[in-house]
């Protein structure tokens, strides 16, 4: 009797112990990704947002500036890992308020036909679940080319 109101206790513990090492498995990459925002935050033209984005002007584009609230987007993207590692790039099309908050953030901030450097802390990003090649804790860096925006301001 003993031994099945014991079991139920026992696989509590080890579901609790093997999501604990999942979260240990990334305490490093977290480590590694603060430490390497913090040392390139004051990187050369980079400003530093209240909400931790850094960004770099390349060129600031002429055009109008989309709005967070329903401007529709395309723009030139390539996004890498600390390491270098590219983990995507192509065009996105889609609506900004769909996008991730450091490219919210940032992408209001543009004129179209700019082109920005960002990087990205984790909280703006993919947070502590990261997203398919995209570890958790990642900070992110992203060329971005502004190339249109509908219901632009």
């Amino acid at each position: 009797m003993k031994r099945i109101t014991f079991l139920p206790f026992l696989l509590l513990l080890i579901t609790l112990a093997l999501g604990s090492c999942e979260e240990d498995n990334y305490a490093d990459w977290k480590i590694l990704n603060d430490e390497w925002l913090e040392t390139h935050k004051t990187d050369s033209g980079f400003i530093q947002t209240e909400s931790g984005l850094c960004y770099k002007v390349i060129h600031q584009g002429e055009m109008g500036r989309p709005n967070l609230k329903d401007s529709y987007i395309t723009a030139n993207y390539k996004g890498e890992l600390i390491t270098g590692t590219v983990f995507d790039s192509g065009q996105y099309k889609a609506y900004l308020f769909e996008a991730i908050a450091g490219w919210q953030e940032a992408i209001v901030k543009m004129n179209v036909g700019g082109k920005y450097i960002l990087y990205i802390p984790s909280s703006l990003g993919y947070g502590k679940d990261g997203s398919g090649d995209i570890p958790p804790h990642s900070t992110l860096i992203f060329v971005i080319e502004l190339l249109d925006s509908k219901n632009q301001l």
